[in-house]
């Protein structure tokens, strides 16, 4: 084990049942380590689709005053 939280965790048992627990402890570990990561992708991709809807939006709203203006000189109340 690599994290000390479960590696003190694990040495917190009596030596005569550690063993019995080993396994519990690692795979523990592991599924910390796959939800740090799936965490972080999370946040990562949160971060891009954010922009990437940020910029849709600047270019929705860039078109709808192209339109809105449009409309106005083609209205025949002008």
């Amino acid at each position: 084990m690599t994290t000390s939280f479960w590696r003190d965790a694990a040495n917190s048992l009596p030596p005569e049942i550690r063993h019995r627990y080993a396994a519990d402890f690692e795979a523990a570990e592991r599924i910390e380590q796959a939800l740090d990561l799936a965490i972080e992708t999370w946040v990562s991709v949160r971060r891009v689709l954010g922009r990437c809807f940020e910029r849709l939006a600047a270019g929705l709203r860039k078109t709808a005053k192209m339109l809105d203006a449009a409309a106005r000189r083609l209205s025949p109340t002008h």
